[in-house]
């Protein structure tokens, strides 16, 4: 049985919002500062801002002049520290032992309320972040899926890289990072977290102390997704490239994470591609040997969502291993899975959801954006009891919602120079 997660929540009289859970396992405590703020509230000149920003609070505030003094006091701690950019949220977190929350969290406060944002420091910073974009385009599997969600979504925020691209990322000046940072970096917009060896009556005192003179914050607006269109064809996009194996990304419009089949999703997509026990597992690694890595999984968002199979084959089990996917993604449309992989599959995710609040800087990142991006906690308790209430049908029904081929768009990064046998494939889904 898992145990109930006993979190309390403040809000201050800025809005900021404090969340407190209690760990008696452990010494340690994550603070975690998220802001409502990430690619998806981006235009696209300024594409990439965000992690900018999140770059460059480290550089620099008004107690703690430099680079160096911040990384001299959080790593004196033994502090674990770093931040996170992603669609629609910015996180800043440090992990200490619990005697030196305080400490940790002057040093976040400062450089969230008080960033320099040096001009020497913006131009030096432009070159790392480039060559942090570069690094991701070394990185193909993280560039095929980067290349689905842009045939996916096409030229609007969900369907650019977080961190931008070059061209965008030099022309960013600092006026436009200093004015990111004061519409989106206000009361209402903040969510602090403490997760582990800490009270919430510490916790409520310590977030008023550092964060209580924070501005109360303005109207906030986010660029809203817009959703897909079905497509006969187009739906394929291929990057040439002379590398030793080919990276695909096939994936589906998915649901958002306001919808009420989630729960249903995470069980597809475990049965689909979730570890080795899954059914894309041993069909195309275990019983064929057509690729070292695969797997499928679900990416969700408050307003967007998709659903994805990733794979690295070699060349010339490209198009084999596309139609074992296929094969797969057919079978649960048509049939439904049976009790024994359903008990299976629930008792993975229930392990996994264990395992996962083991940790409070997971504990922290899960409650935080639960309340910054749906206003609602779920915890690891009524996750697991919607989990047991997903039937298989359930399953088989959303199958059928998800995966439809006009809805079908496929990344590859390879020697492939042909798309017509590639749209061809999708065809038979």
């Amino acid at each position: 049985m898992l145990p109930e997660l006993d979190y309390k929540k403040t809000t201050l009289k800025n809005g900021i919002r404090v969340i407190t859970v209690p760990m008696k396992s452990t010494a340690a405590v994550t603070s975690l500062v998220l802001v409502g703020v990430g690619a998806h509230y981006e235009l696209k000149r300024l594409s990439g801002v965000s992690h900018y920003l999140e770059h460059l609070v480290f550089k620099g505030s008004k107690k703690y002049a430099n680079a160096g003094r911040i990384s001299a006091v959080l790593d004196g701690l033994g502090a674990s520290y770093n931040a996170v950019t992603s669609d629609e949220y910015t996180g800043f977190y440090v992990k200490t032992s619990a005697d030196n929350t305080q400490t940790a969290l002057d040093v976040i406060a400062d450089y969230l309320k008080n960033p320099l944002f040096k001009p020497v420091e913006v131009e030096r910073e432009r070159g790392p972040i480039t060559e942090e974009l570069k690094m991701g385009y070394d990185n193909l599997p993280r560039h095929a899926y980067s290349l689905f969600r842009e045939i996916l979504y096409g030229d609007q925020p969900a369907g650019r890289d977080i961190g931008g691209t070059e061209k965008s990322v030099s022309n960013i000046k600092r006026a436009d990072i200093k004015r990111h940072f004061d519409t989106y970096y206000g009361g209402e917009n903040v969510c602090i977290v403490f997760a582990g060896d800490i009270s919430h009556t510490q916790g409520r005192r310590l977030a008023n102390k550092f964060f209580g003179s924070v501005k109360l914050g303005g109207e906030i607006e986010k660029i809203e997704v817009i959703n897909p269109k079905p497509l006969a064809t187009g739906r394929v996009i291929v990057k040439n490239k002379q590398n030793d194996q080919s990276h695909l990304v096939m994936g589906f419009k998915g649901l958002s994470g306001f919808d009420k089949r989630i729960h249903t999703l995470y069980v597809l997509s475990m049965i689909l591609g979730g570890g080795m026990s899954s059914r894309l597992f041993r069909e195309i690694r275990e019983k064929r040997g057509l690729a070292y890595y695969v797997g499928a999984g679900e990416i969700i968002g408050s307003d967007y969502g998709h659903f994805v199979v990733r794979a690295g084959v070699a060349h010339n089990n490209l198009i084999k291993s596309l139609r074992v996917i296929i094969k797969e993604i057919n079978k649960i449309k048509k049939q439904i899975p049976t009790l024994a992989e359903m008990q299976k599959v629930k008792s993975r995710i229930e392990g996994l959801t264990a395992l996962s609040i083991e940790e409070s800087s997971g504990i922290a990142f899960d409650v935080g954006t639960d309340e910054l991006i749906y206003k609602k906690i779920e915890t690891p308790l009524e996750t697991i009891e919607k989990i047991n209430g997903v039937k298989a049908s359930h399953v088989m029904e959303l199958a059928n919602d998800i995966f439809k081929k006009d809805m079908a768009r496929l990344a590859i990064i390879g020697p492939h120079s042909s798309k017509k046998e590639l749209e061809e494939i999708l065809n038979i889904i």
